[in-house]
């Protein structure tokens, strides 16, 4: 059916410029004149490019396009180029391309991917384009798609050139060094600046004295042989794990806590320490505790597609994965906005031995209400670890003394 109405319509445009030419011939034969004639023979040579350009084929054409790179970072910029080549010499007067991408990219970049060139005798040329500012997200290229015509609109031409190409643009991030909140030894909690926390039971070596070391770190019988303090060196035990939870329901500052997210755990890997991931929207996604550049690159994967699709309060989705922060030893909670229903939810995890660190990711400019330092206080006061954190700050946000 749509093939027929395609048909019919570009029956009737030529209809339409045959009948305009006849009639402008018919105006010349019977009025006769200078003006009359001098009109038919101007309007002549665009009726006739118009019958002929109806007549030469565009599918016939090729199309290719080049990207350097498939991965990119948001906020960089990509260059396309788009190689056309035809058949014939044939003047082309004007030649819109317009991409066919993701709809999520036009509505978070506000533009179309659509352009106009100038072809004329050319049988091959190459157009580029650049994109600045990349979106977060995952993109899909689908086809390229060529529009021509006469200068009257009366015959139009037009094909669809299928030319897939997908890309991925990871989240920006803030490079910070991550600080650990506190160590859970044996005899209790410490704070600690350690890479890793380290069994206090198994000494294999010494080293010089910094810092932090703890008093009863030294090793007496060393220090007296080499005549300085030397403290033991402890094995190190791969049980700093860190679970994020963060928070998909939909906000204005989700781009900002994407970003936060990214920070974070490629401050936390770059430590040592390993860390998963907990992220609820449409669908449940769980990337458990490792660590390691691969596992630093999957994060990344899915906070390049990540939406705020949570269909359910952020409160709702802790209750839900309770059973699996009771496993977890430190968790990181997420979000842009405070929630009494939220600081409840945690505050039931710190009686199962579980440290909860609550963030709330700010914009700039912004300043906390008086029931947000209400919501503050009471956090603080039920044992968890609260902050505000701000954009353009996101380097202070694991610094002890800020808290």
């Amino acid at each position: 059916m749509k093939k027929l109405s395609i048909r019919t319509k570009k029956f009737f445009q030529l209809f339409v410029l045959v009948v305009l030419v006849v009639a402008s011939f018919s105006y010349a034969m019977f009025q006769g004149g200078f003006v009359s004639w001098f009109l038919f023979g101007a309007f002549s040579p665009f009726a006739l490019y118009s019958i002929l350009i109806r007549f030469i084929p565009i599918k016939n054409w090729s199309v290719k396009r080049e990207l350097k790179q498939r991965e990119y970072q948001a906020g960089d910029a990509m260059t396309v180029e788009l190689q056309l080549s035809r058949p014939n010499w044939f003047p082309i007067l004007f030649l819109v391309i317009e991409e066919e991408i993701s709809e999520k990219f036009r509505i978070r970049t506000g533009q179309s991917l659509k352009f106009i060139v100038y072809p004329l005798f050319k049988k091959t040329f190459t157009y580029r384009y650049t994109i600045n500012r990349l979106p977060r997200g995952e993109y899909e290229f689908s086809s390229v798609n060529l529009k021509t015509g006469d200068i009257f609109g009366f015959i139009t031409r037009e094909n669809r050139f299928p030319q897939i190409h997908k890309i991925f643009v990871y989240p920006s991030y803030v490079d910070f060094v991550y600080e650990p909140f506190e160590s859970k030894f044996e005899m209790g909690k410490t704070a600690t600046k350690d890479k890793v926390q380290r069994d206090t039971t198994m000494a294999i070596s010494v080293r010089e004295y910094e810092q932090g070391d703890r008093f009863s770190w030294i090793h007496w019988k060393a220090s007296a042989r080499k005549n300085d303090i030397l403290t033991k060196e402890f094995e190190q035990r791969q049980s700093h794990d860190i679970l994020i939870v963060m928070d998909r329901t939909e906000s204005i500052d989700f781009e900002l806590l994407v970003t936060f997210v990214a920070s974070a755990v490629r401050a936390i890997i770059k430590k040592g320490a390993q860390v998963g991931l907990v992220s609820h929207g449409e669908q449940r996604s769980f990337i458990p505790v490792r660590g390691g550049d691969s596992h630093l690159r999957r994060l990344f994967y899915h906070l390049a597609a990540v939406e705020d699709d949570q269909p359910v309060s952020f409160s709702k989705v802790i209750e839900l994965e309770k059973l699996l922060l009771w496993r977890s030893q430190m968790i990181l909670f997420i979000t842009t906005t405070w929630s009494k229903e939220v600081i409840d939810q945690i505050g039931s995890l710190l009686s199962k031995k579980v440290t909860p660190v609550l963030f709330v990711v700010k914009p700039k400019l912004s300043k906390m209400t008086v029931e947000e330092q209400r919501l503050d206080d009471l956090a603080k006061q039920r044992g968890i670890l609260a902050k505000t954190i701000y954009e353009g700050d996101f380097v202070r946000s694991f610094v002890r003394g800020t808290w």
